[in-house]
């Protein structure tokens, strides 16, 4: 969309030469019964403006259409980033971080077993979980811009879906799977 206003221009620049080629057009033609050669060139030239009234406004909402959707895109990713560090979901976290400082410890089975005990760990990993598919569906569906979201969260996202994929693997096949796509998405 750089070249918007060069686009913008080469359009007026050839609708005029087609509109001056139809006028002469129209002043070398012979005119109808009871029309002078000058109302037909006039008939002809406006005509042709009220079509470039036309297409003008036209070209310039496609192009402002495609300018905002790129906004869009921006926000929703800024909107996702800033999501991670809402005030519920960054206390969600911190019980996250724990098993991350104790992962190399716990087996697998440890680990599931450990957060089916814990209440409040249950309830953090499910957020995070919630936060991961919110990620996935908005790359999916192309509402953010995943080259941005892949440098500021991208190998956060990945650690945390290796981290605790035990326990993801026991929400089912559909589950792993979307955590699965998220992957290789954001890396």
């Amino acid at each position: 969309m750089k070249h918007k206003w060069h686009l913008f221009w080469v359009i007026i620049i050839l609708y005029t030469f087609g509109t001056l080629g139809l006028g002469y057009i129209a002043y070398t033609n012979p005119p109808p019964l009871n029309s002078s050669v000058f109302i037909e060139v006039t008939k002809t030239v406006f005509l042709c403006l009220g079509g470039l009234g036309v297409m003008l406004p036209v070209y310039i909402n496609a192009t402002n259409s495609l300018e905002n959707r790129a906004v869009d895109k921006i926000e929703n990713t800024f909107s996702l980033i800033e999501n991670w560090d809402d005030p519920h979901l960054f206390s969600a976290r911190k019980l996250t971080r724990e098993i991350r400082d104790s992962r190399s410890s716990l087996s697998d089975d440890q680990l599931v077993l450990r957060i089916k005990e814990d209440q409040e760990l249950l309830q953090s990993v499910v957020l995070v979980s919630n936060y991961l598919e919110k990620v996935r569906f908005s790359v999916v569906n192309e509402r953010v811009d995943v080259e941005l979201f892949k440098s500021t969260l991208g190998p956060v996202m990945i650690d945390i879906i290796e981290r605790f994929e035990p326990y993801f693997k026991t929400f089912g096949k559909l589950y792993m799977d979307d955590f699965n796509q998220l992957k290789r998405l954001i890396s």
